[in-house]
């Protein structure tokens, strides 16, 4: 089971692989400066944390980890694409989140001065201590 600085030390790994793809600059991560999203991010933890939970099986077991996911998303703010980047290692784990991600409706239109028709971002589930956080 990772510590809370083992699971930072896993995102922060994570966050360094998908490094590049950010940098192309239509992939962006949760926690993006970039105040151009702000709102529309906000409304997408709002949505995620209103359904998402930590498997009752998992927390039992102890079962913890970070399930990194890259979703896309269309003009309207609809998901178009989940892509699961790596396993937490449970497939409990990483069900829950992809169960999640079906669930979410629309976030609403993407701002209007961003120039492209879809929208992808780089979100990472975190299970641990009985909790999950997205980031």
């Amino acid at each position: 089971m990772p510590s809370a600085s083992r699971m930072a030390k896993l995102e922060e790994n994570y966050r360094r692989r998908y490094a590049d793809e950010v940098a192309e600059g239509d992939t962006h991560f949760l926690n993006t400066n970039d105040i151009q999203f702000g709102s529309f991010l906000r409304r997408f933890e709002t949505s995620v944390y209103g359904v998402w939970r930590y498997p009752q099986e998992a927390a039992l077991k102890g079962i913890e980890g970070v399930t990194p996911v890259r979703i896309t998303f269309n003009r309207n703010g609809e998901i178009v694409n989940v892509k699961l980047l790596e396993s937490s290692g449970s497939k409990l784990l990483d069900d829950e989140v992809l169960r999640t991600l079906r669930l979410i409706g629309p976030m609403g239109s993407l701002p209007k001065n961003y120039p492209k028709d879809e929208f992808h971002l780089i979100a990472f589930f975190q299970y641990g201590n009985a909790r999950s956080r997205l980031r």
